[in-house]
C-alpha cells in the first residue's frame, strides 16, 4: 500500500506529505489525526469524537463541528491522503496501512507540549497516551537524594486509589459481537477519571482481562490496581441495562454490585446520568471504606492511598474531632512522603479551611503554614495544579489579594484545564472582583466536575455565595440549602443565606440562621466579618454587612 502521510507523534507532534513536507494544521485537526492513529483499526465511533473533542458543545453542535473539522483537515492533507479518511453516519476509519507513524518513545512524551485548552475530555485522553509512553520510554537515570523529586501527573496518581474497569460481557441474545460491552466499559473508565478520585487504569491497558478466564488477584498483579469493576449489560428495547460490580482486587471480593438502567441514546453520547449515578457510588463506597479502615486500624498499617483518601473526606467534617483526625492521618503521611507534591498540598489545604471552619486560634500562623507547604509543593513539583490552587485559596480567603489569586488559579488550569477546585475558586474570585456573571460561569462548570465525597457541600457553598454577588437570592438560598444538607455547620454556607434571606424580606428566617451561626461560632461578630473574610472587601461588602446586622449578627 502507498503511504499518503507520515505523522509524528512522540515529541512535538507532527504531520507531513510522503517527501517530508510538513503539514500545518490547527490544534483540532492534529487531535482529530491523532485520536485516528491510534484507534484499534483506525475506527473512531462519531460519538466517541463528538464529545472528546468538543465535551462542552451540545449534541448537534458538535456533530456540525465534527463535519467541519473532518471536511477540513481533508481539504488540508490533500486529494492522495484524504482517500484514507473515510467517514459515514456512525464511524470515521482512517486506512493504517497508507499511513507512516513514527512510534519511537526515546523522542520524548507522546504529543509533548500540545494541549487542547477547556477540552477535558480530550485531556483525560491525553494523559493516558501520555502515561504509556512514559512506561514505554527508556529508565531515566536516578535522581541525587537530595535534588527534588520529578512528579508528573502520572506519578501523582500512585496517592490515589488505583482502579481499572474490565470489559463488561454483553448477554443481549443474538449479540455476541456487538461493541456495547466496550462501549460501557470505556465510558465508564471516563466517568471516574473525571471524578479526580481514582488512578484510573487506561481501557485500552485494562480491555486485555476478563474476569470470566482470570482472578481478580491476578488482574491485580499484572495491571497493579486495587480495585476492579466488572459487569454485564444487555439491550431492553432504547435502553440498556448494566450489573455492576466493585471488587477489592487484593481480597477478591465483591464489595459493591448495583443494577443500572439508562438510554442508549445517552450511553452513546457520552452523557449517561445512570453512569454517573454509578460512579459516584463506587467512589462513596471507596471512600467509605477508607474512613472505615483508619478508625480502627493502626495508621502505620494502612496503604498511602487509603490515608489520603480518608483525610480529604474527614477534614471536610463538620465535626471537629474528625478534622483533627485528618491531621494526624496528614501527619503520617508526611512521614513516609515528605517531599511528596500532593501530600503537602493536602496539608496546606487543611490549614486554610481550619480558618474557614472558625477553628483556627491563630489566623497568621495558619496562613504562614498554608503558605509554606504551599511553596514546598511548588519546589517539587512547580506545574503542579492542585499546588497552584492552594496558592490561589490562601490569596483569595487568607490575605484577600485578589488578583494574585487569579494568577495562582490561571496557572493550576493551565496545568489542568480538568482542576474542579481551581474553576470553582477562580468563579468565586471574579465574583469577588465584581464580575459575577463570569463567577456563575466558571463555578456551574466546577460543580459538573466536582470530586467525589463530601466535597460537594463546599462547592454548592461557594456557588452560592457567587450567585449572592449576582442578586440571584434564590438561587443562593436554593445552593446554600444544598450545602447544609450534606454539612449544616459550615459558617460560610449560614452566612450566605442569612444574607440572601434578609436581602430578600424574609427576615425572620435569616435571623433563625443567624442564631445557628451564632452557636457554631459563638465569637463571630460584624467587625471580625469587616476584618476577616473575604466577602466583606467585595464591592456588595458593605450591603452584606448591613443584611447580617439587621438579620442580628452582634457588632
Amino acid at each position: 500500500m502507498v503511504v499518503v502521510l507520515k505523522v509524528r507523534q512522540y515529541g512535538a507532534f507532527g504531520v507531513y506529505r510522503p517527501d517530508g513536507e510538513p503539514i500545518q494544521l490547527g490544534a483540532k485537526h492534529q487531535a482529530l489525526l491523532a485520536l485516528m492513529i491510534t484507534a484499534e483499526d483506525g475506527i473512531r465511533t462519531r460519538a466517541f469524537l463528538e464529545h472528546t473533542l468538543w465535551s462542552f458543545a451540545q449534541p448537534e453542535q458538535a456533530k456540525a463541528s465534527l463535519r467541519t473539522a473532518l471536511s477540513t483537515l481533508r481539504k488540508h492533507i490533500g486529494p492522495s491522503a484524504s482517500t484514507a479518511l473515510v467517514a459515514n453516519r456512525e464511524r470515521v476509519t482512517l486506512d493504517l496501512s497508507m499511513i507512516e507513524v513514527e512510534k519511537d518513545p526515546s523522542r520524548g512524551l507522546f504529543m509533548e507540549g500540545f494541549e487542547l485548552p477547556h477540552e477535558h475530555v480530550f485531556a483525560q485522553w491525553l494523559g493516558d497516551m501520555r502515561a504509556q509512553s512514559i512506561a514505554a520510554a527508556p529508565a531515566p537515570v536516578q535522581d541525587p537524594p537530595w535534588a527534588p523529586r520529578d512528579r508528573s501527573r502520572v506519578i501523582l496518581d500512585e496517592l490515589l486509589p488505583s482502579i481499572a474497569v474490565l470489559p463488561f460481557v454483553q448477554r443481549s441474545p443474538g449479540s455476541s459481537t456487538a461493541p456495547l460491552g466496550s462501549i460501557l466499559s470505556e465510558e465508564l473508565s471516563r466517568q471516574l477519571s473525571r471524578s479526580q478520585a481514582f488512578s484510573v487504569t487506561s481501557y485500552m491497558a485494562s480491555r486485555q482481562f476478563s474476569l470470566e478466564e482470570v482472578r481478580p488477584a491476578e488482574v491485580s498483579s499484572v495491571a497493579g490496581v486495587s480495585y476492579l469493576v466488572s459487569g454485564s449489560v444487555f439491550i431492553n428495547g432504547h435502553d440498556f441495562i448494566a450489573q455492576i460490580d466493585l471488587h477489592d482486587a487484593h481480597r477478591e471480593k465483591v464489595i459493591w454490585s448495583r443494577e443500572f438502567r439508562g438510554a442508549l441514546s445517552d450511553l452513546l453520547m457520552g452523557q449517561c446520568p445512570a453512569l454517573r449515578d454509578a460512579t459516584s457510588q463506587i467512589g462513596q463506597t471507596v471512600v467509605g471504606e477508607a474512613v472505615r479502615l483508619v478508625s480502627f486500624r493502626p495508621l502505620s498499617n494502612l496503604a498511602n492511598h487509603t490515608l489520603l483518601m480518608a483525610a480529604i473526606v474527614m477534614m471536610q467534617s463538620k465535626h471537629r474531632d474528625q478534622f483533627d483526625k485528618s491531621n494526624e492521618i496528614l501527619d503520617t503521611l508526611m512521614e513516609r512522603e515528605m517531599h511528596h507534591p500532593v501530600v503537602l498540598t493536602w496539608a496546606g489545604i487543611w490549614h486554610v479551611m481550619r480558618v474557614q471552619k472558625g477553628l483556627s486560634e491563630d489566623r497568621h500562623k495558619s496562613t504562614l503554614m498554608a503558605e509554606n507547604l504551599a511553596n514546598a509543593a511548588l519546589a517539587q513539583d512547580p506545574a503542579f495544579s492542585l499546588a497552584h490552587t492552594l496558592k490561589g485559596m490562601i490569596a483569595s480567603y487568607l490575605t484577600f489579594d485578589f488578583d494574585n489569586a487569579q494568577y495562582s488559579y490561571d496557572k493550576a488550569l493551565q496545568d489542568n484545564p480538568n482542576e474542579a477546585l481551581a474553576l470553582l475558586l477562580k468563579g468565586a474570585t471574579r465574583a469577588m472582583q465584581n464580575h459575577p456573571d463570569e463567577g456563575l460561569r466558571l463555578t456551574e462548570a466546577a460543580r459538573k466536575l466536582t470530586p467525589l465525597g463530601p466535597q460537594r457541600y463546599y462547592f454548592d457553598s461557594l456557588a452560592a455565595s457567587v450567585s449572592l454577588a449576582a442578586r440571584d437570592y434564590d438561587r443562593a438560598i436554593e445552593l446554600a440549602d444544598l450545602s447544609l444538607l450534606e454539612n449544616d455547620s459550615y459558617p460560610a454556607t449560614l452566612r450566605t443565606k442569612a444574607i440572601a434571606l434578609q436581602m430578600s424580606g424574609r427576615s425572620q428566617e435569616a435571623r433563625d440562621v443567624v442564631e445557628s451561626l451564632m452557636k457554631v461560632t459563638p465569637d463571630f461578630s460584624l467587625s471580625r466579618y469587616m476584618q476577616e473574610h473575604a466577602a466583606a472587601f467585595t464591592p456588595s461588602g458593605q450591603d452584606w454587612a448591613s443584611a447580617l446586622r439587621e438579620a442580628g449578627v452582634p457588632e
